[in-house]
């Protein structure tokens, strides 16, 4: 048993940390994707912009989405690296991984939404 209190070997703190790593990389892959929240989704346009520039502007808004998520996805690393044992031991561990995840990706596309929208962007309605 280590002098905190766990008799797991220090390494499956780091498993953890690279699986939420993973879960991370899928999320924004599902963000690029766009699945799940309420946020928009679909072609952007704007008057006198053509695909090339709506895909360079949509890029640099992804970026910069990434970019503003980084530390709270290394905040999350951090809080599930710290609370993976009790998670796993109470069998919450996926759930709560998943949780942190999908409040990333919401933001994230969020953001891209809104940058998207200060460059002068729309999108078409839902039909």
């Amino acid at each position: 048993m280590s002098q905190f209190g766990s008799s797991s070997p220090p390494h499956r703190l780091v498993r953890a940390a690279g699986a939420i790593l993973a879960a991370g990389i899928l999320t924004g892959c599902l963000t690029l994707t766009g699945g799940g929240d309420d946020a928009p989704r679909g072609e952007w346009a704007k008057a006198g912009a053509d695909g090339a520039r709506t895909a360079r502007d949509l890029s640099a808004c992804q970026a910069d989405a990434r970019r503003a998520g980084g530390s709270e996805s290394r905040i999350n690393q951090d809080i599930a690296a710290t609370r993976g044992d009790d998670w796993q031991r109470s069998g919450s561990y996926a759930a709560n991984v998943s949780q942190m995840n999908e409040r990333g990706a919401v933001r994230e596309r969020q953001y891209v939404a809104a940058c998207m929208r200060a460059k002068g962007y729309a999108q078409p309605a839902a039909k």
